[in-house]
């Protein structure tokens, strides 16, 4: 007679026609097979951890966490669904309970590597790289081969300031990956705050070589050509970013803040080279990006007075910055409006 731990799962064959049913899309019929199996073994890790698998599948976000969770309920010990619960958790921005995943999957396998580093990347979301870093230390030690353990490694050295250790390990991310554009932009964002900016340049655009859709890696570009005193290059690059993403009101989930930026830095070479309409017409995007920023109502101004209408640009700047204003009984202050 078979034992209760024997008992626990499906045998084979039912378990591969089951996995038959997922790869194949099957979702409907897969999730109803799996739950006629848990009427005959109703505690079967597999089954449940699938269970909730096959409802992610099907955007069933609650339903797969509570199959998740009833699978820790039942089987504890059950690695992989530490790992589908913290994927999932993070999907939905519950990072902070994601990490707990992860972090009990670690306590069950220190040496898992995709545990160490998933917890490292969440950790970084979270702004704890003295934590993540502990993690991610490991990771890189257990997979010494895989190229994103270097890279996330990376990101959260340059984070504390350990610029030259971050450089060694974005170096080491795309010698193992020499297509890792993403690493090279961020190695780019290294040596351009160590104002290395001939090296960030190259390392910019080799991003781009990689990825000619790599819309930050533009506008990192254009900032250093900007530095470098390469003014068409910079209006090139910024000016491709645009295009290739440009504001739109309606996606909300647009990086506001790189899209100002981007927007500004537009404005500002294009008013160097004298195309003080087209730089207003970039500086009113950035101000329906950001409506609260003060500092852009000054960048129109100096448009609006190069194109001849002084006083309104006059008007713009002083609301933007201000005007010095000197009373007996009040002293020195600066009124805006």
């Amino acid at each position: 007679m078979m034992s209760n731990v024997e008992n626990r799962n499906p045998p084979d064959s039912e378990l591969n026609k089951l996995f038959n049913l997922y790869s194949t899309r099957d979702f409907s019929g897969a999730e109803n097979f799996c739950k006629n199996l848990l009427t005959t073994y109703p505690d079967s890790a597999a089954c449940l951890n699938i269970l909730g698998v096959i409802f992610e599948a099907q955007g069933k976000s609650k339903e797969a966490l509570v199959a998740y969770e009833n699978t820790i309920r039942k089987n504890p010990e059950y690695l992989d669904v530490y790992h589908n619960a913290g994927i999932l958790l993070n999907t939905l921005g519950r990072v902070e309970e994601a990490v707990e995943k992860f972090g009990k999957a670690v306590e069950l396998n220190p040496e898992d590597f995709d545990a160490r580093n998933n917890i490292g990347v969440l950790l970084q979301k979270l702004n704890r790289h003295e934590e993540s870093l502990t993690h991610l230390f490991k990771a890189v030690n257990l997979n010494p081969n895989n190229a994103s353990g270097f890279f996330n490694y990376a990101n959260s050295l340059k984070a504390i300031g350990k610029d030259d250790a971050a450089l060694e390990n974005y170096n080491q991310a795309v010698r193992l990956d020499p297509a890792f554009s993403v690493a090279f932009n961020n190695r780019g964002n290294l040596l351009e705050s160590m104002k290395r900016y001939e090296d960030a340049r190259r390392s910019y655009t080799r991003a781009i070589e990689l990825d000619r859709s790599y819309v930050s890696a533009y506008s990192n570009r254009g900032v250093v050509e900007k530095k470098l005193g390469n003014y068409p290059g910079a209006a090139k690059d910024f000016t491709k970013a645009t295009e290739l993403d440009p504001w739109q009101p309606e996606n909300p989930s647009q990086d506001r803040n790189f899209k100002f930026r981007l927007y500004v830095n537009l404005g500002d070479i294009q008013m160097y080279f004298g195309e003080y309409s087209r730089a207003l017409d970039s500086y009113d995007t950035a101000a329906e990006i950001e409506p609260e920023s003060s500092d852009v109502l000054a960048f129109k101004g100096n448009a609006l007075a190069a194109l001849g209408n002084l006083s309104e640009g006059l008007l713009l700047r002083q609301k933007s910055f201000g005007f010095i204003c000197f009373d007996v009984s009040e002293g020195v202050s600066i009124i805006h409006g």
